[in-house]
């Protein structure tokens, strides 16, 4: 996999308080795999070109390298997406039920995928706005 480079077009025009460098999804995909271990990562909450925010049922160390498999909705050029990443984040889950929210900052995810992952990104935005 190549390392991705930041394209000027898929980049978030920073404003008021949002640091992130790309938008992330409204909505979350399905994880079809991980390497963690049967059952450690749910769900994905949302996805955008630089990570994933996740569920879990039981705490990940900071800065344990993954690799999960993710699937965007069909009609994707790439709707299967291998991806490495680096655990950043993980917090309790405020409803309290000893489930974690985990974030995972890609650090391998090649340029086809990327590109997947910022057209799925955009359109999920374009259909939530449309709904609102």
């Amino acid at each position: 996999m190549n390392e991705a480079k930041p394209r000027e077009d898929w980049q978030m025009v920073h404003s008021g308080d949002e640091r992130r460098r790309y938008p992330r999804s409204k909505r979350g995909i399905s994880l079809v795999n991980d390497d963690s271990g049967p059952g450690v990562l749910n769900h994905i909450d949302n996805i955008s070109a630089n990570g994933v925010l996740c569920h879990t049922v039981k705490p990940i160390a900071l800065m344990t390298r993954m690799r999960i498999v993710l699937e965007l909705p069909a009609g994707y050029d790439n709707d299967r997406i291998d991806v490495e990443g680096i655990v950043v984040r993980c917090d309790a889950d405020e409803s309290g039920d000893d489930h974690f929210k985990v974030a995972i900052l890609f650090n391998r995810l090649g340029d086809e995928d990327h590109e997947a992952i910022c057209n799925y990104v955009e359109h999920d935005l374009s259909q939530t706005q449309i709904s609102e």
